[in-house]
């Protein structure tokens, strides 16, 4: 293949030394034959050498505008055919109309899914063509109330959500990438009938005298139900035996994890002994049950720090089990008192996946279906349990008080375990249910109740306060999950976490802590560190908020 511009500067170097040469020189070695390919009987075509050049430059010409012709062809067809493919064909949906039975039956569909009437229908979900949308798990499971994994698709899940700008609902699959956040597809709002609005406007405007007080709390018929649990004066108690009576006679293999041990004493007591490498989960233990007394949680068991001395008399009958134990000298533990009538404690339906919520409306649901059958013509079943209640609480329907008795209780599950950041109870079944599906219908992670006065036992809070605190920024939305669903407390906890707020959290905290231990301990078990003293403080707020909001929504 020629190169034009060789040519042309050939063509001008030939004409400046004809011009140079002179006339008799050109004629004489200027002769080019432009020989072209013909049969014999052709005669040979001769030619000049400025003829030649331009005919040569004309052919090339030619030649290289085709090319171009025709590589921005090629171009122009590529681009239309990725169009074609990337664009077109995914906007008419081609191949799932190749893959459904009938052109009929798609139609169908789709007009079901148009219609906002119509119930929801089961669908696949291809997130090739959904809007490629990150999200926090905050964002994704904020005001969330159902849950549905995708069975054929473990990453999968389906979400139900309320949007609190318009109260409509929303539905929307997300899948969980690599990075621990959420691929979200595309939404679908689910109307709501004006039937359902105006029942519900008119169940809400109804009072529960008794089971709900001023819209947002536990009433006097509940409290009064609730166990007992344990008392400051038991949890005193224990404290001073700990420290001065307590004679330890031997460990046992027992009581959770690998190196905690059941402690006996002399006297036959026992309990379960918190033994850690790390002391800042025996910080959590301690300073979470000192958290509890503040706000009057009896939920948790008498519990006190100590630590491990063989050369005083109430350990040094068990020192060889301390040494098999691995236990070293002069480190802090945490015992707590062994209760011996406990059984797994599940987590109540209003809590799980299907409904996670728990509100008046919600209580209101459970007395009806509850009552007695006699009790249902009655105007209201509040009356009911009024009248029930001014003869003895022990009357009312043992199912419904049951009832009553565990969401009280759960109230104030998880209003404690949002303000100590606790991983290893619920938190654990929600971060897991992505995975099985199953997990929530399981006990809880350290929760028991006794079997007698069924109260629920919060076990093992060593996460709280401390580390449960470090991992915020990957579980504060499971933190979160519960709290901003829940609408019904106890007003002893809300009060208690008002004067906690107005006292300083921080300041409680650490009296309590110089009470409670001796000099001893202090010396090897810091107290409460800044840091998670002002995130406490920040988590009261947010608890406080949350009772203010449910306030506010009721009154408007």
């Amino acid at each position: 293949m020629y190169d034009i511009k060789r040519l042309e500067a050939e063509q001008h170097l030939r004409i400046q030394n004809e011009r140079l040469s002179g006339a008799a020189a050109t004629s004489s070695s200027t002769q080019l034959s432009c020989s072209v390919i013909t049969p014999s009987a052709t005669p040979t075509l001769h030619c000049s050498p400025i003829e030649a050049t331009h005919m040569t430059l004309l052919t090339l010409r030619r030649r290289r505008a085709f090319q171009r012709r025709a590589c921005l062809l090629s171009i122009l067809a590529a681009f239309v055919f990725g169009m074609a493919l990337g664009v077109i064909v995914p906007m008419l949906g081609l191949p799932d109309y190749f893959a459904s039975s009938s052109a009929e039956s798609r139609l169908n569909l789709s007009e079901q899914l148009m219609d906002s009437s119509s119930s929801p229908l089961p669908y696949s979900v291809a997130f090739v063509n959904a809007p490629q949308l990150e999200l926090s798990a905050e964002q994704v499971f904020r005001n969330v109330f159902h849950l549905e994994q995708d069975k054929q698709a473990p990453d999968s899940m389906l979400v139900k959500k309320l949007d609190t700008s318009d109260g409509s609902i929303k539905e929307f699959h997300v899948q969980r990438i690599a990075n621990g956040r959420f691929r979200k597809g595309p939404e679908r709002r689910l109307s709501k009938s004006k039937a359902t609005v105006q029942a519900s406007s008119q169940q809400q405007q109804q009072q529960l005298p008794g089971i709900i007080a001023e819209h947002i709390y536990w009433g006097e018929l509940v409290e009064r139900a609730l166990p007992a649990g344990f008392a400051a004066q038991q949890q005193r108690s224990w404290q001073r035996y700990v420290a001065q009576e307590g004679q330890v006679l031997r460990l046992e293999s027992g009581c959770g994890r690998m190196q905690n041990r059941l402690v006996v004493f002399a006297d036959g007591t026992r309990a379960c002994a918190r033994y850690r490498q790390n002391t800042d989960q025996i910080q959590g233990e301690i300073f979470s049950y000192y958290l509890g007394q503040l706000l009057n949680i009896s939920n948790l068991a008498p519990s006190a720090a100590t630590i491990i001395d063989t050369t005083q008399s109430s350990w040094s009958a068990a020192l060889t089990d301390i040494t098999q134990a691995q236990w070293k000298e002069q480190r802090p533990v945490v015992l707590t008192r062994w209760l011996t009538d406990l059984e797994p404690a599940g987590i109540p339906q209003p809590f799980q996946p299907l409904e996670r919520h728990l509100n008046k409306q919600d209580v209101w649901n459970i007395t009806r279906q509850l009552l007695p059958a006699s009790a249902q013509t009655a105007a209201h079943p509040s009356s009911t349990l009024e009248q029930s209640a001014s003869q003895s609480s022990s009357e009312l329907s043992g199912s419904l008080l049951q009832r009553l008795i565990e969401l009280a209780q759960w109230s104030d599950l998880i209003v404690f375990d949002y303000l100590i950041a606790n991983l290893d109870r619920v938190v654990n079944n929600l971060y897991n249910f992505q995975w099985n599906a199953d997990i929530m219908a399981a006990p809880a992670h350290n929760l028991a109740r006794q079997r007698q006065s069924q109260l629920l036992v919060f076990l093992d809070n060593e996460s709280g306060l401390l580390h449960g605190y470090r991992l915020l920024k990957k579980y504060e939305a499971y933190h979160s999950l519960l709290l901003d669903n829940l609408c019904v407390f106890r007003r002893p906890t809300v009060d208690a976490l008002r004067r906690l707020r107005a006292e300083g959290a921080g300041r409680q905290l650490r009296e309590l802590f110089q009470r409670s231990t001796s000099a001893g301990v202090r010396d090897v078990l810091p107290s409460l560190p800044d840091k998670s003293i002002k995130i406490l403080a920040e988590r009261i707020d947010r608890v406080l908020s949350q009772v203010q909001k449910c306030a506010d929504s009721n009154k408007s």
